[in-house]
């Protein structure tokens, strides 16, 4: 098939687009009640990023407490006012996900960061036509993507979705969100809108001729090798696209000429004098035009909606402010989430034995403490039937607990520096991937025992401080490192979840690094110490500068200093034998 230009040209032929809701076949939990169904919905989306993969961002509804730029947002305007929300318009979120999650884990942020840098500019109005050409030609790569996996489905469904209806007159010339639509239509969906203005003729043919080309980047064995293809081959479409552009007519408009630039802007109408004289005279002033519905979720329905979810308030930074006295401290916004992508790290056997070995080393210690505190022989109490044959003699059968100094289990949190030097960058392996094959190890060495654990990762995006649970229900999961280093601002937030009424508490942190945004190290230490939280910090890696650091601010022996992080794991072990056992 040629393209008008006897160029040859590789047609997709697509499967029809289905109307049948594929999410009735698995969605069964669902309410007629609006927080409950909103909450349903949305933990649905968080295992349909799951299972695609890690390193996808978290999901969450607008107007929740998250950061755009680091989440996948959904808009409840798209599903308000029926409950429970329609299968197809589940089938339409599902769509959005796959496309943002498998952008997440080919990079896609990083691809148009790079080609907006990159690319010829001649004028500023050309960078909207750029950004809509990037993401057109992100959703072909990650259509081909998932091609060959049921995901494929949900994202045909979401492509029809978002080429929907032209806003403006096809037969003006192109705009840059009217050129975006009409590529979608002619790549996903293999039709065009009647009535074209011939400037889109080789815009289109230009995305369809080199479809093909961007569909091959997925053959590529890496991923370095795929961004680096895709940045390459964007940048040369674009110079195509730029020339053609340019070539066209420029309009000079005068004051009274209609606007072609301007497709958003609503129709103008002469107004009827006498019909608004009368609307005056039968409204009072105080009846306004139905408002329309904002954006997110308000405030109460956001907070109903993370209670659903067993979120709790997600917002620590209130909290947090009020705890530290020290009216000079720089606090900073802390947000406490959950990890969504599941850690795909091995557990290694060896270190999972040792450590059992510690776990049950305490767990006998802490049998044995326990019986010294029973008290036999008493007049009342709990039968002792070891103490059955003195019936019949004084008949001091009972014993009672003491309930004092009894508990000797430990409430543990690992806090862990998620931020972008975990990356690893110049090094021969990843700094963060070796943590996570140590709290794996760790999570399943401790399963069965006494002492309650937890798993933390932190990092600074977009000026806040996340911190993040990566242990729950049995499992841990990962995030992408990233950001600055909020040292302080983590630890605090960590002891503040940890229960007041446990007699032991422990958190260990694990840093590469120096704090370098907001509070400082000595505000969280002065905290743990106040709440009787002992604080230990391991250093991986250090540099001369972050080893001084540490050790000027932490009080003797709460700091362990390492060479590498991959002696994390013997670290971790000498350090529960020198509490759990001592």
């Amino acid at each position: 098939m040629t393209d008008g230009k006897h160029t040859p040209v590789k047609i997709y032929i697509f499967p029809k687009v289905h109307h049948k809701a594929y999410s009735r076949y698995w969605r069964k939990n669902y309410s007629r009640h609006e927080a409950t169904e909103l909450a349903a919905a949305l933990a649905a989306m968080r295992k349909v990023a799951g299972h695609i993969g890690v390193n996808v961002k978290p999901i969450y509804w607008q107007g929740m407490s998250a950061s755009p730029t680091n989440s996948i947002i959904l808009n409840p305007a798209d599903v308000r006012g029926t409950y429970p929300i329609p299968f197809q318009k589940i089938d339409l979120m599902v769509g959005q996900v796959v496309r943002e999650a498998f952008g997440c884990i080919e990079w896609s942020d990083w691809i148009k960061n790079q080609v907006q840098q990159k690319a010829t500019l001649p004028s500023e109005e050309l960078k909207a036509y750029l950004v809509h050409f990037i993401s057109v030609a992100e959703d072909l790569y990650i259509d081909e993507w998932v091609r060959s996996s049921v995901w494929h489905l949900y994202l045909l469904k979401y492509w029809e979705a978002i080429a929907g209806e032209m806003v403006r007159d096809p037969s003006l010339p192109p705009s840059a969100t009217s050129l975006a639509c009409v590529w979608r239509k002619r790549i996903f969906l293999q039709i065009l809108p009647a009535h074209l203005h011939y400037y889109y003729d080789d815009l289109v043919n230009v995305l369809v001729e080199e479809s093909d080309t961007i569909r091959q980047i997925k053959t590529l064995s890496t991923l370095a090798e795929r961004r680096d293809r895709r940045v390459e081959i964007f940048l040369t479409i674009w110079e195509r696209i730029c020339s053609i552009i340019g070539e066209w007519e420029k309009f000079d408009l005068t004051s009274d000429a209609i606007n072609l630039e301007d497709e958003a802007a609503p129709k103008f109408k002469e107004p009827d004098v006498k019909l608004e004289k009368e609307n005056k005279e039968e409204k009072p002033d105080h009846d306004q035009e139905e408002k329309e519905d904002p954006a997110g979720l308000d405030e109460k329905l956001a907070a109903q909606v993370s209670f659903k979810l067993d979120e709790g308030d997600p917002d620590l930074t209130q909290h947090i402010s009020v705890a530290i006295e020290n009216p000079q401290a720089k606090a900073m916004n802390t947000i406490f989430t959950r990890a969504v992508a599941k850690c795909n790290a091995s557990a290694d056997k060896a270190q999972v034995d040792r450590l059992k070995k510690i776990f049950q080393k305490h767990k006998s210690l802490l049998r044995r403490a326990r019986v010294k505190n029973i008290i036999r022989g008493v007049d009342m109490g709990k039968v002792d039937a070891r103490r059955l044959y003195r019936l019949p003699l004084d008949g001091k059968i009972f014993k009672r607990k003491d309930i004092q100094g009894s508990d000797y289990s430990w409430n543990i949190s690992i806090v862990a520096d998620a931020s972008a030097s975990m990356i690893g960058r110049g090094t021969s392996y990843r700094p963060w991937t070796v943590a996570e094959q140590t709290f794996v190890s760790l999570t399943e060495a401790a399963k069965g025992f006494f002492n309650h654990l937890e798993v933390f990762g932190y990092q600074e995006q977009s000026h806040q401080c996340n911190l993040v649970q990566l242990y729950r229900d049995g499992e841990l999961y990962t995030i992408m490192p990233g950001g600055q280093t909020p040292t302080g601002q983590a630890i605090i937030a960590a002891a503040m979840l940890m229960k007041k009424s446990d007699r032991k508490k422990l958190i260990i942190h694990v840093t590469d690094g120096a704090a370098n945004c907001g509070l400082s190290v000595v505000d969280a230490l002065d905290y743990c110490q106040k709440h009787s939280i002992d604080l230990i910090t391991i250093g991986c890696g250090c540099n001369v500068q972050t080893r001084q650091f540490l050790l000027e601010r932490y009080p003797r022996g709460a700091v362990y200093l390492m060479d590498d992080i991959r002696n994390l794991p013997e670290g971790l072990e000498l350090l529960f034998q020198d509490r759990l056992l001592k």
